[in-house]
């Protein structure tokens, strides 16, 4: 599989270890901690421990400005040039903090063309301005987490949601998160960018078989 970046250069979609099993250990990526705030709450979340044991993407040592990003990247380059995957997890949301993380972005295609460019969020604050930037950029990869397709479920999966100055709780934060991430789903699809959905599974919560009900189609789809 291969993509154009944005100077039209090919990129070799099947070094990305998340989505070629057959690679994984012999290609890397790594995560840049370029995004501190965070939209939306939720009740799982916990961010407060950072040692060695934790290399998880919403845990940091120190949150990296952009331009510190690229220097970064550079030195992780030269120490292993098997790493072919940079991406923008957190420790918050990438676009709860957008300029931050488009001109990182921005930063890593200018000096490296050929590194794979991947973004994870919950899709709150995805727009679609932020949308073509992305496809011009060359971001080739954008996981939305959608922990639930049932505000009801939703309501008990996640605290608050931040929309602008706006603080939603419950059934109309829920709603609203699902909203929006439909739209950006829809958004990257329509801009041939390719689009993971990731689930984080809790007990009792969202993971509830119902099956005396009619399967539902994704609302995506």
């Amino acid at each position: 599989m291969t993509t154009l970046n944005s100077t039209k250069t090919p990129l070799n979609l099947d070094q990305h270890p998340c989505f070629n099993p057959k690679i994984k250990g012999k290609f890397g990526r790594v995560h840049l901690p370029v995004a501190p705030k965070c939209n939306v709450q939720c009740n799982f979340c916990n961010r407060k421990y950072d040692c060695v044991n934790e290399s998880r993407p919403g845990v940091t040592s120190k949150v990296l400005e952009p331009h510190q990003a690229a220097e970064y990247m550079a030195k992780i380059l030269e120490k292993e040039p098997r790493i072919t995957v940079a991406g923008i997890a957190g420790p918050g949301d990438p676009f709860a903090n957008a300029w931050e993380t488009l001109e990182t972005m921005r930063l890593l295609r200018e000096r490296f063309p050929d590194l794979i460019l991947c973004l994870a969020t919950n899709g709150m604050g995805l727009k679609a301005e932020h949308v073509e930037e992305i496809a011009r950029i060359g971001v080739s990869h954008v996981t939305v987490t959608v922990n639930a397709i049932d505000p009801d479920i939703g309501a008990k999966v996640y605290r608050w949601f931040r929309d602008g100055n706006l603080v939603l709780r419950g059934r109309q934060g829920a709603e609203r998160l699902l909203s929006r991430q439909m739209e950006a789903i829809r958004a990257l699809k329509a801009a041939d960018v390719v689009v993971k959905v990731n689930t984080v599974v809790i007990p009792g919560v969202n993971d509830i078989m119902r099956s005396k009900l009619p399967k539902p189609s994704p609302p995506w789809v």
